[in-house]
């Protein structure tokens, strides 16, 4: 059986925590290569199963990767995550399919591109004290800031210019993610496999390591896994791995956003995960196979 991993032109070769899945796979008789998908001269198809794993960028050449989703397509590749699924998850706006079923997720309002934003005004009736603005199609806290009251001039002036070439969401700011952190629940083939607490560095709201964010190994109670869980109830396709961020807010788990097409699995901070990971490639080909 032979896979490959998909990684982009600044990590070509697959990152440390990446490494350590394919290890594990490569010792129980699965080969992994790494293979960039800007890269055009790729057979694809001759692989057993594509499996999207460190494609950063692929919000800033959104049109081109598309079309190497349609590519994959037309080959007939074993997609994993499904083509559907990653299209699905591109965009922020799924947040609100999970809000219209009461499904717990911080407040936000979508800005569609060229639309025009009023900080003050969206603070001032939704009755926030803090927002945060992200692109609606975006990854790793990119052009991601807090807006408050009193930079809300700013705010909208720098939103507005950014709205000229995308859309833009503006959630309320959960002050959990900086007294709590962010938990990062992981399944594959939905099936719960580990989860990771984050938080920010002093200072700062963003999570990611990037910015100085910490991550450590999390142990969460039967009902938050069960509250996590349910937002992938909603998913008819297949999944290999899901990454649902969020935060609990008085013993419930807020969805942050689910992560479908290139999250990173924390593989080296639990010692099951890479064996899960495993057991959930093999049961999806096997699957694929009976077709």
């Amino acid at each position: 059986m032979h896979i490959c991993f998909v990684t982009y032109n600044k990590e070509i070769n697959l990152t440390t925590d990446d490494r350590a899945a394919a290890a594990w796979l490569q010792a129980a008789g699965i080969a992994v290569t790494a293979v960039c998908w800007e890269d055009e001269g790729v057979s694809w198809n001759s692989f057993d199963a594509v499996i999207i794993r460190s494609t950063w960028n692929y919000y800033l050449r959104i049109r081109e990767f598309n079309e190497w989703l349609n590519k994959l397509i037309q080959l007939d590749c074993l997609v994993l995550n499904p083509v559907s699924v990653i299209r699905l998850n591109q965009n922020k706006k799924y947040l609100a399919d999970f809000f219209e079923t009461g499904k717990n997720i911080p407040a936000f309002k979508y800005f569609a591109k060229n639309s025009s934003a009023d900080i003050s005004k969206t603070l001032l009736e939704n009755h926030w004290d803090k927002a945060v603005i992200k692109p609606a199609v975006s990854g790793g806290a990119y052009n991601t800031w807090i807006a408050s009251e009193s930079t809300a001039v700013s705010d909208s002036a720098r939103l507005n210019e950014l709205l000229k070439n995308g859309e833009y969401i503006v959630q309320k700011f959960v002050n959990e993610i900086l007294t709590e952190g962010e938990i990062s629940l992981i399944f594959f083939n939905k099936f719960f496999s580990h989860a990771i607490l984050k938080k920010p560095k002093t200072g700062d709201f963003r999570v990611q390591t990037d910015y100085g964010g910490t991550s450590v190994d999390f142990y969460p109670g039967k009902k938050i896994i069960a509250d996590a869980a349910a937002f992938l109830l909603h998913i008819r396709e297949p999944l290999l791995y899901a990454r649902v961020d969020g935060v609990i807010i008085n013993n419930d788990f807020y969805l942050m956003e689910l992560e479908l097409i290139e999250p990173a699995l924390f593989f080296t901070k639990n010692n099951n995960a890479p064996q899960n990971f495993y057991r959930a490639i093999v049961a999806l080909l096997k699957a694929d196979a009976a077709i």
